[in-house]
């Protein structure tokens, strides 16, 4: 365990120190983006304010012709020149789970670009400007809290979990793609190299979205006797309404809430229409009501907990914290929405002294949909 946080820490050190990507742009006035989708567009507004000049956006599917004013064309397009692509940094503008990164990175390298920037090393050159993303954050956070990080690595129940849980910390760490977690084959929630959960389930849902775990849940053999779900989204919350009376008619009670879930029962700005993403946010274009499952599920004796809330999980927890001390639910927790969610969620239950195992498993690219697994002794 030394020789892992020591390598870790070697990793950290050699990534702080690293000026390579600030010295690149330095050199460089024109640039290339490969991405034409939301993280792109943030990208040339930051680099088009600092002075540098988009040549193209590179996207192989986009059906744009322009991005923010800056034309849109193929990896192969034959107006780029051979030189331009061997010599003109391309940053990638790709941040998602769905996308796995080395085979596009490999596909422009096979087209002749010769100086791809990967968007976690360009994030780290502009970390305050482009703010965290998920669980990518500014370099400087792992260090702040290496204490924290190096303790959680005990929790953990199988090696398996602990292997991925450094994994983790070194794909974040170092930012090469070739290091991310490949992701676990077992269905998200329900996966067949951990224990089932119980076959007659007291499920609470939070962030519902359209029903798809409930969906999910019901296909690998699981009996539904009771669903409370929670979504705060409008649209994701007419789909829920309409699909759970559809697939799970003998799940009684039933309660479909269209809130969201938090620490407290209260109000909260909430930025809405962003399908799966849709969160809470102080920029939001709306306004939801928000509950704690404490303040609202007296009566309801969960038997699993599931959260993919958009990075309110840790406050949601604490809102729950009562419900889960009387009944020891399951726990699905997702741990990729903010940076220390890794290790402060899964420290944040062990304080609770619940007895509970916890595995780690990854289920998308990228260390994305990263589910913090719980498991009553």
């Amino acid at each position: 365990m030394d020789t892992i946080f020591k390598n870790l820490s070697n990793n950290l050190e050699e990534t702080l120190s690293d000026q390579s990507i600030s010295d690149l742009l330095e050199g460089s006035g024109k640039l290339y983006i490969y991405g034409a989708g939301t993280t792109g567009r943030d990208v040339i507004r930051l680099l088009t304010g600092k002075g540098f000049v988009i040549k193209a956006i590179i996207d192989a599917k986009s059906p744009l012709d322009f991005l923010e004013g800056v034309p849109v064309m193929r990896p192969n397009d034959p107006r780029i020149s051979e030189s331009e692509k061997a010599e003109t940094p391309i940053i990638m503008s790709v941040f998602n789970a769905y996308v796995p990164m080395p085979v596009i990175m490999e596909m422009l390298a096979q087209l002749g670009w010769g100086c791809v920037v990967n968007f976690i090393h360009f994030h780290r050159a502009f970390s305050t400007e482009l703010g965290d993303r998920y669980w990518l954050t500014a370099i400087d956070f792992y260090q702040h809290n290496s204490r924290r990080w190096q303790a959680a690595y005990n929790l953990w129940a199988d090696e398996k979990s602990r292997e991925l849980y450094a994994q983790i910390l070194r794909f974040r760490f170092v930012g090469n793609y070739e290091l991310s977690p490949i992701p676990d084959s077992d269905e998200q929630y329900f996966p067949t190299s951990l224990p089932s959960w119980k076959k007659d389930l007291h499920f609470v849902d939070c962030g519902a979205f359209d029903g798809d775990t409930v969906e999910l849940l019901l296909n690998r053999g699981y009996n539904l006797s009771a669903l409370a779900a929670f979504e705060p989204d409008q649209k994701n919350f007419r789909n829920l309404a309409r699909k759970i009376p559809a697939i799970a008619p003998e799940a009684h009670p039933s309660l479909l809430l269209p809130c969201g879930v938090a620490e407290q029962t209260q109000q909260l700005r909430f930025q809405s229409g962003q399908g799966s993403g849709s969160a809470v946010s102080a920029t939001g274009d709306s306004i939801i009501q928000c509950v704690s499952l404490d303040d609202c599920l007296a009566n309801f004796e969960p038997d699993l907990i599931k959260m993919d809330i958009e990075g309110a999980e840790y406050a949601a927890l604490l809102g729950a914290r009562s419900i889960i001390e009387r009944h020891r639910p399951g726990l699905a927790i997702c741990l990729y929405h903010q940076a220390a969610h890794l290790w402060q969620i899964p420290d944040l239950i062990a304080s609770w002294n619940l007895n509970y195992e916890f595995y780690l498993r990854v289920h998308y690219y990228s260390g994305f949909d990263l589910v913090l697994y719980a498991y009553p002794k």
